[in-house]
């Protein structure tokens, strides 16, 4: 993983005061470079102050500017920073970002947006850059990207960011993977907001890291700057700073990984088509570091950024005992399979079979809300009429509780239950399996757990057959994802309504509708670990793991294509309750089970999509059935700690 720590510098300056400007900046970067930080990005124009207004017309503003800057870049061994200052070209000024490196002077970023609403007055004084590269005091200077040890970075200037043409487009285009904006944006309330969702967007549209700081305090005495720096990847706000601080600069940083950056792009089709040979770049150059090493920043700090759940955000403006995203996924579910239901136009009842665990729980109190909402809701009162459950026990391995908690469960919800044994069966099945194995004795104790869940999958859909009934899969997303389901048995039904649902995110989304319904019998459902029942004393995490490991390799894996080592580094720090070693053991279980059992996922009956991750082929997971992951094993069997 490309680990780079990037800073935003929120800098007070003074016009013209270029000796107490560089105090300043000399601060910030010092202090950035203590913290670790390979980035560093300062305000616009933070060398000569920002509001010069007609005082960028006086001899020795420009010259003074970059005398300034070759006496920062010696302060800046070890870290690359963006520095902004007044740049006169052919007798015309620029306003430019510098790109310090390990000391050298790398090259000058023009600004192409000058704005003349408002306060700004900017046609008056600077020059518009518009295209190509050219050279100043010995340095390339227009339209550049940098590539530097750890990845390709490039600068715009404040309105650059707001004009509807950014020219970081175009250096995106050409590799830039760090968009950098110096800006001095004045304050007004909540400006920071709009500025927030700008550098979100930015980094959401273009694939990229955005970093942006802006100039702090009044520089000449009419307008306010608020500071906020701000640092955002693909789908993340990594960090922000304080605004109106009442030091005299402020420094925020954050860890990004820019692996990721890479793998978003290279799965977006639209960002592929964008940069795909042909496309101009407006005559983009690269301009390549000489110097430089790279030490990644410690991987703890990026995890730590990581939500409790992959799967569901912590919410701060949740309402008492109320979930907002809990209660809308479980509504989407909910709508999903009434018109699953309505629109085939083929089934008169949901038909569960309740095992007392808490997938089948949650497609229950599915089917009792799609059912009451058949019709608009116009026969609400009669959804039981529309629901059916059956307890499937096999008197070898079902315990009392589960029959107990399933048969509370419908009673609480008022719809039907019987109980119909299959231990005869079962029984039965064995018997014919060990014919055809060539002995009972040769019957695998894997094979004698499918057999019942397979007797209870042919009985499951005979009955469909016989009621007209939509029959409910309750496998889970985690489930398919290591393919702990029967083939022929769990996995056979009418229609998969959770199987996109993790199974963490299946107890959260049971232990809320209990608390906010009211709904009692469910604690009995929740009392007990998730079990499937096959054989004595079975427990689903001492056959697989423990459920909030799996779903975070799942998530990592298969939703941010990491590879198993860089899984096990992560999960490392997220569950320090087990030793690195043990979590070695079940990274590389996990990434076994998942390649070897595509085959399962691909027939797996019709599901709902309500999740960004997806391993249903039929709706975007493409992945290979036949295939070997054992370089990844073997990586992940050699792979040492990140620091």
């Amino acid at each position: 993983m490309r680990l780079v720590r990037i800073g935003a510098a929120c800098v007070s300056v003074r016009v013209g005061d270029f000796s107490g400007n560089a105090v300043r900046l000399r601060e910030s970067i010092a202090a950035a470079r203590e913290q670790g930080v390979h980035l560093l990005v300062t305000p616009e124009l933070a060398i000569s102050g920002y509001s010069l207004e007609d005082r960028v017309f006086w001899p020795g503003i420009a010259s003074r500017s970059w005398e300034t800057l070759e006496s920062l870049a010696n302060d800046c061994r070890g870290i690359s920073v963006f520095l902004g200052l007044p740049v006169r070209l052919g007798g015309l000024m620029y306003n430019a970002a510098a790109l310090v490196h390990d000391g050298d002077i790398l090259g000058l970023v023009f600004k192409r947006h000058l704005p003349a609403y408002s306060v700004f007055y900017e046609g008056r004084n600077w020059n518009a850059w518009r295209d190509g590269v050219t050279n100043v005091h010995g340095v390339p200077a227009g339209n550049l990207v940098f590539r530097l040890p750890y990845g390709v970075v490039t600068a715009e200037i404040c309105e650059d960011l707001w004009a509807a043409a950014s020219p970081a487009q175009e250096r995106v285009r050409a590799g830039a993977e760090i968009v950098c904006n110096l800006s001095a944006s004045p304050f007004t309330p909540l400006k920071n907001e709009d500025r927030k969702r700008l550098v979100e967007g930015a980094a959401n549209s273009m694939k990229a890291v955005y970093a942006y700081a802006n100039l702090l305090g009044s520089d000449n005495s009419r307008l306010v700057f608020d500071g906020g720096g701000l640092v955002a990847a693909p789908g993340e706000l990594v960090c922000q700073g304080p605004i109106l601080d009442k030091r005299a600069w402020t420094l925020t940083s954050g860890v990004v990984d820019l692996d990721q950056v890479t793998r978003v792009r290279s799965e977006n089709t639209t960002w592929r088509q964008d940069t795909a040979p042909g496309v101009p770049s407006a005559q983009t150059q690269v301009v390549e570091a000489a110097s430089g090493n790279f030490l990644p920043a410690p991987l703890a700090e990026l995890v730590s950024r990581f939500p409790r759940s992959f799967y569901q955000p912590t919410l701060a403006s949740r309402t008492e005992n109320r979930n907002p995203y809990l209660d809308e996924l479980f509504d989407g579910l909910v709508l999903g399979l009434r018109d699953y239901f309505e629109k085939v136009g083929a089934f008169q009842r949901f038909l569960v079979a309740l095992s007392g665990g808490r997938d089948s729980a949650l497609c229950l109190l599915m089917a009792v809300e799609a059912a009451k909402a058949l019709n608009g809701g116009r026969e609400a009162n009669r959804y039981a009429e529309r629901v059916d459950t059956v307890y499937l026990p096999n008197r070898a391995f079902s315990s009392q509780g589960t029959e107990t908690a399933a048969r509370t469960l419908a009673q609480e919800l008022g719809v039907p239950f019987s109980v119909v044994s299959i231990h005869e069966e079962a029984e039965l099945a064995a018997q014919k399996a060990g014919e055809l194995a060539g002995g009972a004795e040769r019957l695998t104790a894997l094979a004698k757990q499918n057999l019942q869940a397979r007797v209870r999958g042919a009985m499951m859909l005979n009955w469909a057959n016989c009621a007209g009934g939509l029959l409910l899969v309750t496998s889970n997303l985690s489930e398919a994802a290591v393919g702990y389901t029967t083939t022929g048995g769990d996995n056979e039904g009418g229609f998969s309504p959770i199987a996109n649902v993790p199974k963490t995110l299946v107890s959260s989304l049971l232990e809320y509708i209990a608390q906010r319904d009211g709904i009692a019998s469910l604690q009995q459902v929740l009392a007990s670990p998730p079990s499937a029942e096959l054989a004595p004393d079975q427990q689903d995490e001492t056959d697989l793991m423990p459920y909030a490991v799996l779903d975070d390799l799942l998530y990592l894996y298969a939703r941010r294509r990491l590879s198993l080592a860089d899984c096990w580094r992560i999960i490392i720090h997220r569950h320090p309750g087990h030793t690195p070693e043990q979590l070695r053991l079940w990274t590389g279980d996990f990434g076994k089970r998942f390649a070897q059992n595509q085959w399962k996922r691909d027939q797996h009956p019709v599901s709902l999509k309500v999740m960004d991750l997806d391993l249903d082929p039929k709706t975007g997971f493409r992945f290979p059935v036949t295939q070997s992951v054992d370089y990844e094993l073997d990586e992940l069997a050699q792979a040492d700690l990140m620091p």
